[in-house]
């Protein structure tokens, strides 16, 4: 498999009990897929994977591929410290029917670059599905370009996923990955038209699952050589960024997702007053220039 086009990096509702808001995933599933994306990440970083048990985040991979209907690939998120228990999630994700795994470094400890790679070695020897490399170092050891070339080219992922914001690293593996054997993924939204022009496969982002209308819009217009009109989309995109950077991570996603109708639930982490007041006084604006993308998108289907 390749993926490419617009995978979404799926973000997961909860109860107040902290157990899954099944009716909002199946909503959010459908809502996607309807909206033409190309597969659903499960368990990613937006999805809190962090913070769930490992049984847990089994259920909530066998429910998004159950929900998916075989409709669109699904791609489970695997990362974890040490090598046993990365293949432990594979395979309980194989056994679901999930169509590949996501595997970043392992977080918490600092590692060294030969270790990562070690690390990923162990992983290949023994896995039995497909997996994409998964490079995100806001949350785990930040890989050098070279290690993610070396796991490339010994370790026989499909995809490299990089959530890094550094322009000139995306610029050094797209130049690598130019024979396009492996996609390169992109996942901060704010690059998602530097990534094309780059050459990369898709995006696999969370603001995919926001406005997956929008980013096929952005998509779409670049393979069709419109740059202005994906100039003008990557530019509300980073309006509607812009205004949610005051709310932390994943918080500020899930906040965009609830002005999209989503029930997404009370947040998991502890929440503190100025956090309240940031999303109180953000979500009208947000929700504004949600609506106004939105029209925009409609505009330009009937256009």
């Amino acid at each position: 498999m390749r993926p490419e086009g617009a995978l979404v990096a799926l973000a997961t509702p909860f109860t107040p009990d902290s157990a899954i808001l099944r009716s909002t995933l199946r909503q959010m599933v459908d809502f996607v897929i309807e909206r033409g994306v190309d597969g659903i990440f499960a368990a990613s970083t937006v999805g809190e994977f962090i913070h769930l048990g490992s049984r847990q985040r089994h259920e909530l991979v066998a429910l998004v591929v159950e929900y998916a209907e075989g409709r669109v690939p699904v791609f489970a998120g695997a990362t974890d410290t040490t090598p046993r228990r990365v293949l432990g999630h594979c395979r309980e994700f194989r056994l679901s029917g999930a169509s590949a795994a996501v595997i970043g470094p392992p977080y918490y400890f600092p590692m060294r670059q030969e270790d990562i790679f070690a690390h990923y070695s162990a992983i290949a020897d023994s896995i039995d599905m497909p997996f994409a490399l998964y490079h995100i170092p806001q949350c785990s050891s930040r890989m050098t370009v070279e290690t993610m070339l070396r796991v490339v080219e010994s370790c026989g992922p499909v995809a490299l996923k990089n959530s890094s914001p550094d322009v000139m690293e995306m610029m050094a593996l797209l130049r690598r990955l130019k024979d396009g054997t492996v996609a390169y993924l992109v996942g901060p939204d704010e690059l998602l038209l530097t990534g094309l022009e780059l050459g990369a496969a898709g995006a696999m982002s969370g603001l995919t699952g926001v406005m997956p209308e929008a980013v096929r819009l952005l998509m779409g217009a670049f393979r069709a050589g419109n740059h202005d009109l994906a100039r003008r989309m990557q530019y509300m995109f980073l309006e509607l960024l812009e205004l949610a950077e005051e709310i932390p991570f994943p918080e500020g996603l899930k906040v965009l997702l609830e002005i999209r109708g989503f029930e997404m639930g009370p947040p998991l982490r502890a929440r503190s007053a100025a956090t309240h007041r940031a999303i109180e006084q953000r979500r009208p604006e947000l929700a504004r220039k949600i609506e106004s993308i939105l029209e925009f998108v409609r505009q330009e289907a009937t256009a």
